[in-house]
């Protein structure tokens, strides 16, 4: 690792108020990215990517109820700020480009249907700050556990770090648990049965999270489309003046907030595996 990787490094983690930082090369991240969500689709040219994680909730959060933590836990968005004060100083420092990656998108990439520009697990991996867990695939710390990660797309050609090549997850307890009762705390702690998968010699041989199933049952305020339709019924019935009542009233507003807002902020977000996981009981101490 040489200088500028160093320095960048030493940066992000005085400066920035993040917990770890590392690099990851573009090349190696378009090798599992699907195209259209290359690196260098949103910055044409792009060399490397450095992925920051940190802002994870305090210790005192991980006591509060599941939905709590949703609303106080300290967001994705905190972590993106981070990020942004980054690429700022890449480019001053460095006289290039950089660009933060968007994470919680008002409109989501090519595939649509909530999936993101570009892929925060796929970057922080590729940079060594993690590796994909039982839980849906959420990237595990081995010091910290749970953190949120962002990231910054730039010109500069850095050294990678590459993915970190000790296990992370399963946990030897969690190996016992599936070999005696077949499932992991995250398993079982999923109210809604939407992760499953295999441990084999002690490594995850299949990890599977029904998306979309999670992404329905954790959102905080599931009835906003019955408001939505309930009020357009309501206007289309009524007279003009009732009609701009109803669209312009607090009930139809909110439910449009709910709907906008609740499909990123509350998407695979009811904490309940996260909560179980052994590896992020240790790193709430650390």
């Amino acid at each position: 690792m040489s200088v500028i990787e160093d320095e960048i490094k030493e940066h992000a983690l005085g400066r920035t108020g993040v917990l770890v930082a590392g690099i990851a090369s573009v090349k190696d991240i378009n090798k599992y990215a699907p195209e259209g969500y290359h690196p260098d689709d949103i910055l044409p040219g792009a060399k490397s990517v450095v992925a920051v994680g940190g802002t994870y909730p305090t210790r005192g959060a991980w006591k509060a109820p599941s939905k709590y933590l949703i609303e106080m836990g300290p967001s994705a968005n905190v972590i993106a700020s981070r990020a942004v004060g980054l690429a700022y100083w890449l480019e001053d420092r460095f006289n290039t480009e950089a660009v933060v990656s968007v994470q919680l998108p008002s409109i989501s990439g090519h595939c649509g249907g909530g999936v993101t520009w570009q892929s925060m697990k796929l970057h922080a991996e590729m940079a060594g700050l993690g590796k994909r867990s039982m839980m849906g695939g959420v990237i595990l710390n081995p010091k910290y556990g749970f953190m949120y990660y962002a990231s910054v797309i730039t010109l500069l050609n850095l050294e990678p770090d590459g993915p970190i090549k000790d296990k992370v997850c399963p946990d030897e307890s969690c190996i016992k648990m599936y070999e005696k009762e077949g499932r992991t705390p995250c398993m079982e702690a999923c109210p809604f049965g939407c992760i499953s998968g295999e441990i084999e010699n002690g490594e995850i041989k299949v990890m599977r999270w029904d998306r979309w199933k999670c992404y329905a049952v954790s959102q905080r305020d599931r009835a906003h489309g019955i408001f939505i339709r309930r009020a357009i019924k309501k206007a289309l019935e009524g007279k003009d003046g009732e009609m701009k009542q109803i669209l312009y009233g607090e009930e139809f507003a909110e439910a449009q907030v709910m709907l906008a807002f609740g499909t990123q902020k509350y998407f695979a977000n009811c904490w309940e595996c996260i909560k179980s996981c052994p590896i992020v009981q240790r790193g709430v101490s650390k």
